[in-house]
């Protein structure tokens, strides 16, 4: 792999963390910050990334787009989440009557998710892959069955990642 390639991902994945500075990314990669800035520039013109008022680095909406289409139902070797998913909420919502739903997104919108909610409006759980990554969120209204909200949230993650470890069908 070329050194800028390598840099470059290395940026994404610690972006998968939160929002960092240029000094924190410079630091953390243990290179100049005009090289990181180069590099960051370049994913900024891409969309992967893009910067905030505070000139705070956040992952873009690039990579939600291309993570969409890598699980997109129909494609050859997806692993959609929703389709996962699907029987899970259809038995949570008949067992309470509710509006349990699963939300997608980018990874640090859905921890936040899962981890704050929405107080006075919804509860969240989060939807895990195997290596532990949130790829979902199931969310029920505030005072809506919290038992079985973690439990359906669970019960998807076992079913996606075991799906994942079993990898494409064919």
């Amino acid at each position: 792999m070329s050194q800028s390639l390598g840099r470059g991902l290395s940026i994404l994945i610690e972006l998968g963390d939160g929002p960092h500075n240029l000094d924190e990314l410079a630091a953390k990669l243990g290179v100049h910050k005009t090289t990181v800035l180069r590099l960051l520039r370049t994913l900024e013109a891409e969309r992967f990334v893009r910067r905030d008022e505070h000139h705070r680095f956040h992952l873009g909406t690039r990579l939600a787009a291309l993570a969409a289409l890598a699980d997109a139902p129909g494609r050859p070797g997806a692993r959609d989440v929703r389709a996962v998913a699907a029987p899970h909420l259809a038995r949570l919502n008949e067992a309470t009557g509710g509006a349990a739903r699963l939300v997608t997104g980018p990874p640090a919108l859905l921890d936040d998710l899962a981890r704050a909610g929405a107080s006075g409006r919804y509860a969240a759980a989060p939807v895990r892959d195997a290596a532990g990554g949130v790829v979902a969120a199931v969310t029920v209204p505030d005072g809506g069955d919290l038992t079985g909200l973690l439990a359906t949230a669970d019960a998807i993650s076992a079913d996606y990642g075991r799906r994942a470890a079993a990898g494409p069908p064919g």
